[in-house]
């Protein structure tokens, strides 16, 4: 079952948690096991370590699940430019189908 890391905006959003939630539960219906950095990171930890503990998650998956506002996080800009030098398979959420 292949691992994809959950990337998206969380910084100002108040319903960031919901909307990773949602994804987490559609890639999980279609057969993956998602990866959601809201549920690994502290709540009110500095954005500094909280990327580097949601880098170390992404590492550790086969590809990327690219949420619609993942352009306007910084964090989530830095996620793709890193999966993609590697060469991970990073898709937009409606790429990811059964």
């Amino acid at each position: 079952m292949k691992k994809i890391y959950i990337a998206g905006k969380v910084t100002g959003l108040v319903d960031y948690k919901a909307r990773f939630e949602a994804e987490s539960r559609r890639l999980r219906t279609l057969g993956y096991r998602p990866v959601n950095p809201t549920e690994i990171i502290d709540e009110g930890e500095p954005w500094e370590s909280a990327m580097k503990t949601a880098l170390r998650a992404m590492l550790e998956c086969d590809g990327v699940s690219l949420l619609p506002d993942w352009m306007n996080s910084r964090g989530a800009r830095m996620e793709y430019w890193l999966a993609t030098e590697l060469g991970m398979d990073v898709r937009r959420t409606e790429g990811w189908t059964a």
